[in-house]
């Protein structure tokens, strides 16, 4: 039996609906949407797809042999035009944090000019190519921000600049290594980002930068550097199921993997990783975009890479230091094709698929961290 009460409010509801009022309180604004943040202690219980072995194999003859001495020549003919040019070397590094591994941390103020090698395996970035370099900066810079990591907005100056529409799916970080990063789709672009945070010291972690290596576990022979690896297996678990998920939501869209400074060297490895366990990925539809990174491993380490066919692009900015350390001479080599710029309009583009001695390996031990800063214009380090 229906009361009297329920009649009568139903009827006083439809009238109102039917009427409507000038006096009906106003719609609340929409909450801007908030992605969740994922630490990784809270994602043990997940377990990763296993190792696709025929994606780790070893390159025991590589396509191309690359001079593992060609820094250290470049070392020595620039130490040399220094001090010819009334220069000392001694001066410039009588304090230990002024260098790292032998580069300049300051560019000394008569320090040899940049000459750009004029090779066939130099070429000139055009407007196009720069500009996409400079979209993947742009990304990359945006990690820095506190309102997207770990706050989960994506309402930066450089969010809505280079992915107006994008979407941020998860933010994550660790404890221990303070790795940080998110997962961002873009259906304009119909890309799905994977991106990391280099660290906010990014003078004292340099300085601080041990040369040390561990083996590479997936591929026999392989080396990486040992806190570079911890730091991304730290934060696996946390992107790994929502990539997942997402090529299985949108299998025609790429993935892109990139960071800035140590993030760099945190987006190689996990590329690297999606791609050995995922049989989805290739280097069809993924792909890594470096800004200011490290080197990684040793030279079986950037052979497989090489041999991967992920297209690796690590951009350098003028004599930025953090792509000479850790140095050729303690066994490290860059796997990808380096973009140097030497301003925003001027950027040379290294076409072999591993590092060689051109491009801004020419100016070495003669580095800056300041150029470390700005890539394209936009600086890195900050929210800006």
């Amino acid at each position: 039996m229906v009361s009297f009460t329920s009649i009568t409010s139903g009827i006083i509801l439809i009238s109102v609906m039917i009427i409507g009022s000038s006096k009906a309180a106003p719609t609340a604004p929409t909450a801007p949407y908030i992605a969740p943040h994922t630490n990784a202690t809270s994602t043990a219980s997940f377990t990763l797809p296993p190792i696709i072995s025929s994606r780790v194999k070893p390159v025991s003859d590589p396509d191309f042999a690359i001079n593992l001495d060609a820094e250290a020549q470049n070392i020595a003919k620039n130490k040399k035009w220094f001090e010819e040019h009334g220069g000392s070397y001694k001066n410039v590094t009588k304090r230990a944090s002024e260098t790292v591994g032998g580069m300049t941390m300051d560019l000394p103020a008569n320090a040899p000019p940049v000459n750009v090698v004029s090779s066939s395996t130099v070429i000139t970035a055009s407007a196009a190519q720069i500009a996409n370099f400079k979209n993947f900066a742009g990304i990359a810079s945006t990690a820095y921000c506190r309102s997207v990591v770990p706050l989960g907005t994506w309402s930066c100056k450089n969010c809505l600049k280079f992915a107006p529409d994008g979407k941020l799916l998860v933010t994550f970080s660790s404890l221990l290594a303070d790795t940080n990063g998110f997962v961002l789709r873009s259906d304009s672009q119909k890309t799905i980002h994977l991106v990391f945070r280099g660290t906010n010291s990014i003078r004292s972690a340099i300085t601080d930068l041990v040369f040390n290596k561990r083996s590479y576990p997936p591929v026999s022979g392989a080396e990486v550097h040992t806190g570079f690896y911890a730091s991304f297996q730290e934060v696996l678990k946390t992107y790994f199921p929502v990539v997942q998920e997402q090529l299985t939501t949108y299998p025609s869209y790429k993935v892109v993997v990139s960071g800035h400074s140590l993030g760099g060297a945190q987006a190689v490895l996990a590329a690297l990783d999606l791609y050995q366990r995922d049989k989805r990925l290739s280097g069809n539809n993924l792909s890594v975009y470096t800004v200011g990174g490290p080197r990684i491993g040793n030279p079986a380490f950037a052979y497989y890479v090489s041999s991967t066919g992920i297209p690796i692009s690590r951009s350098v900015n003028d004599r930025d230091i953090v792509p000479h350390v850790p140095p050729q001479s303690f066994g490290f080599l860059h796997p990808g094709v380096e973009a140097w710029s030497r301003s925003s309009t001027n950027t040379h583009i290294c076409t072999a698929n591993i590092e060689t001695s051109e491009c801004s390996n020419s100016i070495v031990p003669f580095t800056s961290f300041t150029d470390h800063l700005t890539y394209y214009d936009i600086n890195e380090g900050l929210c800006l």
